[in-house]
């Protein structure tokens, strides 16, 4: 297997949304130096602007910055939130798409930067601990993370009660958090996921909301030829009002998808939850209800 990141590349850390606390950026990257990585950290990483880790132009130039530094093995980003997005028509597409090889790791609001990345190029997007997280060993599963930063195989397994949909299907696995991906809907950075493996996970939405996001999802058209669908955490909240109660979340999930012509599970270890797997997006991935596997296939 190829190796996605060897110990002696460089990775440059960025935060195109949220703003990050100083002392969390500083454990995140010395725990990138023991992993044997030369770190360079964006200029404008600790600015502020609002909730924003700088200015959109500030936070772009740091963005483009690496994407144009060749020696730039991997972009991780330093957290998520939001802000991603508002840079899409700021950055340097000719670099991130045709640049170097590179793998991008993050999630939530990382989505908005992966989706046009993965549907241009053939470089993989790690859906896995932003940099302020990494020194936390119980915010996620560090074998998951270290085997496909090795371009190993990997290996999600899920329970019978897991399942929506049963079939078998094997795609490029593309997608991330429902909420920004669907924001992305209608406009250029938009992605394709005709023959996919869709993955969705979302965090803090109520039931009524994700129902939403889904609906839509499905009324655009966005998942009528994907190969299949692996759902992640979602964690809806508690409701707000008292009245009229929530539906089952499973119940939400068999409308939205349950016709698909396509596998469908659900509970996967993946996104805004501790001890979270990392997933190779942009990766071969195949989805077996029988076995209760979600195979993904490594760097070859």
């Amino acid at each position: 297997m190829t190796p996605l990141l060897s110990e002696g590349d460089t990775v440059a850390v960025v935060a195109p949304g949220f703003a990050v606390r100083a002392a969390l950026l500083r454990a995140g990257v010395a725990k990138l130096r023991t992993m044997g990585f030369e770190v360079r950290v964006g200029e404008h990483v600790l600015s502020r602007h609002g909730y924003l880790a700088g200015t959109d132009a500030e936070r772009a130039r740091d963005l483009n910055r690496a994407a144009r530094d060749r020696k730039v093995r991997g972009i991780w980003f330093a957290r998520g939130g939001y802000g991603t997005a508002r840079l899409l028509d700021l950055l340097d597409w000719k670099e991130l798409i045709e640049g170097p090889a590179r793998v991008f790791v993050g999630y939530s609001d990382f989505t908005a930067l992966c989706c046009p990345i993965l549907r241009d190029s053939e470089s993989l997007c790690l859906y896995g601990p932003v940099v302020s997280e990494l020194a936390s060993a119980s915010a996620y599963h560090a074998g998951s993370l270290r085997g496909l930063l090795r371009g190993e195989r990997s290996t999600l397994r899920f329970a019978p009660d897991q399942v929506i949909r049963p079939g078998r299907a094997r795609g490029r696995i593309l997608g991330g958090n429902l909420t920004v991906l669907a924001h992305l809907l209608g406009t250029p950075h938009a992605p394709d996921l005709r023959g996919a493996l869709v993955f969705l996970e979302d965090v803090g939405e109520e039931v009524y909301r994700l129902d939403r996001l889904l609906q839509h999802l499905k009324m655009t058209g966005a998942l009528d030829e994907v190969a299949g669908i692996a759902l992640g955490s979602f964690r809806p909240p508690p409701r707000k009002r008292s009245f009229p109660p929530d539906r089952p979340f499973t119940d939400v999930l068999r409308d939205a998808l349950g016709s698909l012509d396509a596998p469908v599970v659900r509970g996967l270890p993946v996104g805004h939850l501790s001890g979270k797997r990392t997933l190779a997006l942009g990766a071969i991935g195949t989805l077996d209800t029988r076995a209760g596997t979600l195979e993904v296939a490594g760097r070859t």
